[in-house]
């Protein structure tokens, strides 16, 4: 029998949490055809174009980023190369309520703009509704497989703009039709930033009705939920909540409890997330191997500021009065809200990208230096650079506990997964300091949680970053090494695999990855993107 490709000589851990064992996978076309033990005799029935020797190495089925921000990256630099060399296959976008598509046309530009930390100022943004952009991928060719959430936020802004209110009735039944037409036309279900504009202005009964939409197509619903902070259980509730009313899958996207004080609510939290489970909440959640968060800057103003877009957002913080307001809250707090940047501290916030060049000896320092450096306060720095950058600034918070990361990982609910994007150490993405982990992800929590530390087995890990994804995420036949599956495989060395990429010097790719299968060819191997471009659209199992 012919084959493509024989990987001989490996462990395999196959996603399912079982033990490992060697043996020998055979691909043909983009699927595995046949797995034995080690020195079957089947095993020479088989004649294979090209020899994998995996000896000394593990094979698995493909990592399943379940959050990422990807979204553009991808059709900007089809490798993925920062993904792909650290053993992703599949990048799930849309996340944090945030899509980039608007297929109402009235606010594509403010859109545009808050998408600005995905790179969208380098991109011809010319879809008009998600068919058009999924597309996108298959007319320009990319090397890793992608699936998409709908963003409610992207879906309130189509609808009814940037504004602190409800919505009318046939304003949320416009948003129920834009959410059942992105199910129809792929979308793996529903997703919600509620820190962000305009998803910070939403109700949680506006959440369920489109939940119960997505619900409808099969699809599931994942939230950056209201808070991570202070009201960290609270906004557990809230997601609990829309799950059951929607009767819709829970995904609780990088949970962390943030700011000192608030240090080991995880165990509450995930006590919280098992009991809702014990009582039948089809919930899980993911998480990331770091101390630090990464979002956009203008995360750190009050949320009646960030109302109206970023135009008018830039108007306020130019308006002398109501700056002076802004900036006592900034640093103060209100009873309703606290800034991440207090929540922190300003010597924790770093700044991670800008948008021109003239900012770019920014990039590295943290607020408290950056101010120092130009002679201001810490938050007049922060505002006067946003305004110069017209709010395109990354940030990074180092906000959390160590020991609350490992209560995370430790759990069987937990997924691993790095809310980070696409990136490559050369061209137009390899600008900034992003956080490392849209390079390091994967390896680190292997090497951190399984080699140094023992949080989990091998095999759990794997299933953490494979089979139970792809069953959360409803993916046909991916995440398992099975005959009949797709052939999304990645070989590493065990005892090598580890994340360089730091804070300091982020664009750098993991170490230890010999070889990445993306649909049966040929993503990467021993350091090089080979970039076959067939890479597919992942959707909902029918």
């Amino acid at each position: 029998m012919q084959a493509d490709k024989h990987i001989h000589s490996g462990v395999i851990i196959d996603g399912t949490g079982q033990p490992g064992y060697r043996g020998d996978v055979f691909i043909k076309d983009d699927r595995i055809v046949a797995i034995y033990p080690a020195e079957h005799e089947k095993v020479r029935e088989y004649k294979a174009v090209e020899s994998i020797d995996a000896t000394g190495m593990v094979v698995t089925p493909g990592f399943i980023d379940i959050h990422t921000h990807s979204d553009l990256t991808l059709l900007l630099d089809s490798r993925g190369a920062s993904k792909v060399s650290q053993g992703v296959t599949t990048e799930v976008v849309g996340n944090c309520g945030l899509s980039v598509v608007d297929c109402c046309g009235t606010y594509k530009d403010e859109i545009k703009a808050s998408s600005s930390f995905l790179y969208s100022h380098l991109i011809d943004w010319h879809w008009n509704n998600y068919a058009e952009y999924l597309a996108e991928f298959t007319n320009k060719g990319i090397s890793i497989n992608v699936g998409c959430f709908i963003g409610h936020g992207t879906v309130r802004a189509q609808v009814m703009g940037y504004e602190n209110r409800k919505p009318s009735e046939t304003e949320l039944q416009r948003m129920r039709e834009v959410v059942a037409e992105a199910m129809q036309q792929g979308a793996l279900g529903l997703s919600s930033g509620l820190i962000y504009n305009p998803g910070v202005f939403s109700e949680r009964d506006e959440i369920v009705e489109l939940a119960k939409v997505a619900a409808e197509y099969g699809g599931i619903y994942t939230t950056h939920m209201r808070n991570e902070s202070d009201y960290l259980l609270d906004s557990i509730d809230e997601a609990l909540y829309v799950a059951r009313e929607a009767n819709i899958p829970l995904q609780i996207s990088h949970l962390k409890s943030t700011g000192t004080r608030n240090w080991g609510k995880i165990k509450q939290a995930i006590d919280k997330i098992k009991q809702a489970r014990a009582e039948g909440t089809d919930v899980h959640f993911d998480f990331y191997p770091y101390e630090a968060s990464s979002t956009n800057m203008r995360y750190l103003l009050p949320p009646w500021v960030q109302e109206g877009g970023w135009e008018l957002s830039k108007a306020k913080i130019q308006d002398l009065e109501l700056r002076e307001q802004m900036m006592m809250e900034i640093d103060q707090g209100t009873s309703n809200w606290l800034s991440p940047a207090r929540n922190a501290g300003w010597d924790r916030v770093m700044i991670a990208s800008v948008k021109y060049e003239k900012n770019r000896f920014a990039e590295g320092m943290n607020v408290e230096q950056y101010a120092l450096e130009i002679g201001k306060k810490p938050v007049e720095a922060m505002l006067d650079l946003l305004v110069e950058e017209d709010g395109a600034i990354g940030m990074v918070l180092f906000v959390m506990s160590e020991d609350d990361i490992e209560l995370a990982a430790a759990c069987e609910l937990a997924i691993i997964a790095s809310d980070g994007l696409a990136l490559a150490k050369d061209g137009v993405l390899s600008q900034s300091k992003p956080h490392p982990r849209s390079y390091g992800t994967f390896p680190r929590a292997l090497n951190k949680y399984w080699r140094e530390r023992a949080v989990f087995s091998l095999e759990t890990a794997i299933h953490k970053m494979t089979a139970l994804p792809a069953q959360k995420l409803k993916l046909d036949k991916r995440g398992v090494v099975q005959t009949g599956y797709y052939a999304d495989i990645v070989i590493f060395h065990p005892e090598l695999i580890k994340d360089m990429a730091t804070f300091t010097d982020p664009h750098q790719y993991s170490k230890g990855i010999e070889a990445v299968l993306v649909n049966g060819k040929t993503a990467y191997r021993a350091g090089q993107f080979l970039n076959p471009k067939n890479g597919m659209i992942v959707k909902l199992t029918q």
